[in-house]
C-alpha cells in the first residue's frame, strides 16, 4: 500500500514526537541485578513455532513470536501481518507498532535504554530479562537490510543465545516454516555474544532506534 504524502507526513510528525519524548523520558541508565541472573534460561519455543516470514514482515512474525512464548498459542503470524500499524510505504515496521500490537494481545513491554550501556553490560541485561522468562525483541542488520529477531534463552557457560529468525532458511518439507538448527532448544540458530552485538550495532533507521531492545513478559 501506498501512503499519500499527508498520511506520510502525520506517520513521520507522529514518529519524532514520540522519539523526542522517549530521548527526554528514558535517559535513565538502566540498572543490573546481577544476584538475579541464571547460568542458562531457556523459554519454550518449539520447532512448530518457527515460521518463515514474507517480505518485509519480520516486525509483526516477532510479535506472533513472542505471543507464542509467552501465551502458547500458536497464533497466525500472516494475520499479525495483516493488522500490525506504524508501516512505512515499503512494509518496514517501525518500533512502535511492534510495541502497540503486543500491547493489543495484553503482552507488557520493557524499553531499557540499551544504549547507555557498555557492549558486557548490555549482555548482562539481557541474561537478566531471560532469566526472568521474558523474550526480548532487537533491531540489527542482516545483509544489509533493518532485521527483528527474538532471543529466546542463553547459556553464558557456552555462550551461546537462542533466537528465533524470521528470515532462516526455509525448510526443505514445508517452504512457511524455517530450519531449525536448534533442534530441542528455543527458536531456530544460536548465535555467540559478540555475533549477537554485532548484529544489534547495525539497527536503527534514519538515526534512530539504535540499541533498540523490547523485554516482553505476559
Amino acid at each position: 500500500m501506498i501512503l499519500k504524502k499527508k498520511n506520510l507526513w502525520i506517520l513521520f510528525s507522529g514518529a519524532l514526537i514520540l522519539f523526542l519524548a522517549y530521548s527526554f523520558f528514558g535517559n535513565t541508565k538502566p540498572r543490573i541485578d546481577t544476584k538475579v541472573i541464571k547460568e542458562s534460561a531457556l523459554i519454550e519455543y518449539p520447532t512448530e513455532y518457527n515460521y518463515r516470514q514474507s517480505r518485509n514482515d519480520c516486525g509483526p512474525f516477532n510479535v506472533a513470536a513472542v505471543v507464542r512464548a509467552l501465551t502458547g498459542k500458536n497464533v497466525n503470524s500472516a494475520s499479525f501481518a495483516k493488522e500490525i500499524g506504524w508501516r512505512l510505504p515499503n512494509k518496514y515496521t517501525l518500533p512502535w507498532g511492534l510495541e502497540s500490537q503486543l500491547k493489543a494481545h495484553d503482552i507488557h513491554v520493557k524499553k531499557p535504554n540499551f544504549k547507555l550501556l557498555a557492549d558486557d553490560k548490555k549482555i548482562k541485561l539481557v541474561q537478566e530479562y531471560l532469566s526472568f522468562g521474558m523474550p526480548i525483541i532487537i533491531l540489527g542488520e542482516r545483509n544489509n537490510y533493518e532485521h527483528y529477531i527474538t532471543i529466546l534463552g542463553f547459556d553464558s557457560n557456552k555462550d551461546q543465545y537462542y533466537i528465533y529468525d524470521s528470515l532462516q532458511e526455509s525448510s526443505p518439507e514445508q517452504k512457511a516454516m524455517t530450519t531449525d538448527e536448534n533442534t530441542t532448544l528455543p527458536g531456530n540458530k544460536i548465535m555467540k555474544s559478540e555475533e549477537l552485538l554485532d548484529f544489534w550495532r547495525g539497527g536503527g533507521m534514519y538515526g534512530l532506534w539504535e540499541w533498540y531492545g523490547l523485554a516482553t513478559s505476559s
